[in-house]
């Protein structure tokens, strides 16, 4: 069961970095971090709160599952979202609110819910309020968003083939992707306006280069920057471009996060001490908050230090790109000033060719009047 996990680990953790970091190590590698990781757990008997942790990972999923539901049930046969089921990530936004916003209020509510926080009869019922709040926040969203936030771009067909030339109909079964020269389903492809041809998922993936092209208003930090824009002043738009967008958002998802695992561990500790328990708690509770200030000015400065960081990596993209289309524009102008040489060269050869002609003719006329 550990290795299965570890696998299905490896393949969450492939998925995440190589869409954040735009790099693939490949699985063996994420594997054989995934299982070092289940070894510590293993060791720290985190396993001991197995249990605790297995009932707010329902509430999750349970919302997870019922947002889709919605979708498919209620948002497509009302028109709130498209009729097709579109999974390339060049056709999507980052972030759709309608299956994000509602599998993470059902979330938090189910969460809450199942902590006692509202009694011990929401407690007992977490993942009825999790299914019942995601069926009903996800066709909401949709109808207030209208749909618009499910597709990214418009579809550019893949260029087709005379039917002479395939044995699968009018378009080709497979394309060859521009980067990486693989065959791949048609349906699976997407063209790329980048590159101008056919891109296959993993090489749309990994590149870092294009910066998304093909949906600049799609990107998950296009869609934070917009919706702070909704929020906050005009005169805090240019601190927003500045890098303030990116550093609010990861301040955003660290502080919690950390937040949840050291309150996990808090719980975990506080039930092994058992009868120590209670007088220990304050103590205990202090710790855990000291660490948890101490860990959120790390994670500040952490998080700066990415957001300088990224913005160093899009000035230094920026750059070559410049540099690149200036080559361009030279080689370009060097192939026009080839022309026109080429073009000169043969008017002067057609010039010389009449001249000669013309003192050919004049030779045969002064002979001709000499006879």
């Amino acid at each position: 069961i550990n290795v299965t996990n570890a696998y299905a680990g490896s393949l969450a953790w492939s998925n995440f970095f190589s869409r954040l970091t735009h790099a693939h190590p490949g699985r063996v590698v994420w594997m054989v971090f995934n299982t070092g990781i289940a070894l510590v757990l293993m060791e720290m008997n985190v396993f001991g709160a197995l249990g605790h942790v297995l009932g707010l990972y329902a509430n999750v999923a349970i919302a997870w599952m019922m947002a889709v539901v919605a979708d498919l049930v209620i948002n497509k046969p009302m028109g709130w979202s498209p009729p097709g089921i579109e999974f390339r990530r060049a056709h999507l936004y980052d972030i759709n609110p309608v299956g994000v916003g509602a599998m993470g209020i059902a979330s938090l509510l189910s969460v809450v819910a199942h902590l006692g926080a509202f009694g011990p009869l929401a407690q007992a019922f977490s993942a009825l309020i999790a299914l019942v709040t995601a069926f009903v926040a996800s066709p909401l969203i949709a109808w207030a968003t209208q749909g618009r936030y499910y597709i990214a771009r418009r579809t550019i067909p893949i260029l087709a083939v005379p039917a002479a030339a395939s044995t699968d109909g009018a378009y080709r079964r497979l394309q060859t992707c521009c980067i990486c020269e693989r065959e791949y389903e048609t349906p699976d492809m997407a063209m790329c306006p980048a590159y101008q041809g056919p891109i296959c998922s993993l090489c749309c993936t990994l590149d870092a280069r294009c910066d998304d092209l093909c949906k600049p208003d799609a990107r998950l930090s296009a869609q934070w920057t917009a919706a702070l824009r909704r929020l906050l002043p005009r005169r805090m738009w240019p601190q927003l471009d500045a890098g303030l967008a990116q550093y609010l958002l990861l301040m955003g998802l660290l502080a919690p996060g950390l937040a949840l695992l050291l309150a996990v561990v808090y719980t975990q500790t506080a039930r092994s001490l058992g009868e120590q328990a209670a007088t220990l708690a304050p103590m205990l509770r202090e710790g855990f908050i000291a660490a948890y200030l101490l860990m959120l000015i790390v994670a500040g400065i952490v998080a700066w230090w990415l957001v300088l960081a990224q913005q160093s990596r899009l000035a230094a993209q920026e750059e070559s790109n410049r540099q690149t289309e200036a080559l361009f524009r030279e080689i370009e102008s060097h192939r026009r000033t080839d022309e026109q040489l080429q073009t000169a060269k043969h008017e002067a050869e057609r010039a010389m060719q009449r001249a000669d002609a013309a003192n050919g003719a004049k030779s045969r006329y002064i002979t001709t009047i000499s006879h």
